[in-house]
């Protein structure tokens, strides 16, 4: 099998975090809600990805290895970053642009949702994009069935929570 130059695999790595970034900084904002801790988890993706792109066969779809990549990224910076001391910013500029809404009801389900167990704070975000049972089982390492059971269970303890907040 011959490897591609460098540059090009640089292009395709850029155009495919291009394609994926909202999803990439929705998830990553889940596990990582602090402006800084964002960053560092998009960049931690976004490095992995780059590890990983030039073993990446196709044996599933590109978003579907874009989500597992991004899930399991998150869920590692974020007990990483339980295990160390708060970090002060450094630059003065963003690294991100705001993909996603910052109003008061998506900073309340972004905080209801970051009281979710990893597992389910995945799968409620798979499920937020849109996808299909099907994807979101493939992605998880679980049965369409299961994705419903859980999210059915998932969405009662959201529910729970906003009546809890109100």
């Amino acid at each position: 099998m011959k490897t591609k130059p460098i540059e090009q695999l640089r292009r395709e790595v850029v155009s495919l975090l291009d394609r994926h970034k909202g999803r990439i900084i929705m998830i990553c904002r889940a596990y990582a809600p602090e402006r800084e801790d964002l960053e560092d988890c998009f960049q931690d993706v976004a490095a992995r990805i780059w590890e990983g792109y030039s073993n990446f066969r196709g044996d599933c779809a590109e978003n579907t290895w874009v989500y597992r990549v991004t899930i399991n990224c998150a869920v590692n910076y974020s007990r990483r970053r339980s295990r160390r001391p708060r970090t002060v910013r450094l630059l003065d500029h963003d690294l991100i642009e705001e993909e996603c809404g910052n109003d008061a009801n998506t900073r309340r389900l972004y905080a209801m949702i970051g009281r979710l167990n990893p597992f389910d704070k995945a799968i409620v975000l798979l499920w937020l994009e849109s996808l299909p049972y099907a994807e979101i089982a493939a992605v998880m390492g679980m049965t369409p069935k299961n994705v419903s059971v859980r999210l059915t269970r998932i969405r009662l303890q959201l529910k729970s929570m906003a009546s809890e907040n109100k």
